[in-house]
């Protein structure tokens, strides 16, 4: 049985962290409303993503839900983009922490936010010493190695950034309709060249890497149906 602290059932308990999350987006005013919006939706998203796999490979629902739900809580806290998971875990430790969550799950949730950008647990030594966020507070480090529900909350992300939504927000940020048939052709063959690499990517759970498999095979199937059908309609 769960302990939701000051929670009365879990459902109360993730509204009230969806909420967290929301206000901390929205907060970030430097950021286009379209972004916040995208990044609050692509939580969500990821969140459904987590309990579909979560019960499929027989992991807390529950918690790997939360963890997946606020993955990106940090995604404007950081100094370099890349440790805005690190700058995440300290914010849901503390949040979860505060709600009276159990320790064990709450350095669980943390330690798989803090890597879900690159798979380090720890931050990475460099010569500029960027090991706290923006508001001067130094990165958790892990002393003992992810669970397979820490490591899930990267794969459910990863499966989200490669979904059917993600083929669009792509090809707008690339501005694919303002390219010549050419450049649109090559573009295509090399993303297709990304999805292959991809590819090498193993997820923690036989259920998340079939899910992830499926996308990258159907956005491969569109980028070449579409690569083809620019082929028909150029003047020869």
């Amino acid at each position: 049985m769960h302990n939701y602290g000051q929670y009365p059932d879990f459902l109360s308990l993730r509204a009230a962290f969806e909420e967290k999350l929301h206000k901390h987006l929205q907060a970030v005013k430097k950021r286009s409303e379209s972004s916040r919006r995208y990044r609050f939706e692509h939580c969500l998203r990821v969140a459904a993503i987590g309990r579909t796999v979560a019960e499929e490979a027989h992991l807390d629902a529950e918690l790997l839900e939360l963890g997946c739900l606020m993955h990106d809580i940090g995604k404007w806290d950081a100094h370099k983009p890349v440790d805005h998971g690190r700058a995440g875990a300290l914010l849901v430790y503390d949040i979860a922490t505060k709600a009276g969550l159990d320790p064990d799950e709450v350095m669980e949730l943390a330690q798989g936010i803090a890597m879900h950008t690159d798979g380090l647990c720890n931050p990475r030594p460099d010569k500029e010493g960027t090991k706290k966020d923006a508001r001067g507070n130094r990165y958790m480090s892990f002393t003992s190695e992810p669970s397979i529900l820490a490591r899930s909350i990267g794969d459910c992300d990863n499966i989200d950034r490669y979904s059917t939504y993600r083929i669009v927000d792509t090809m707008e940020h690339f501005k694919f309709m303002d390219m010549s048939s050419t450049e649109q052709k090559r573009w295509l063959y090399s993303y297709l060249g990304t999805l292959k690499e991809l590819r090498r990517y193993h997820c923690a759970t036989e259920a998340a890497q079939n899910i992830w498999v499926q996308n990258l095979g159907f956005q491969e199937q569109f980028c070449r149906r579409l690569a083809a059908e620019i082929e028909a309609g150029t003047e020869r």
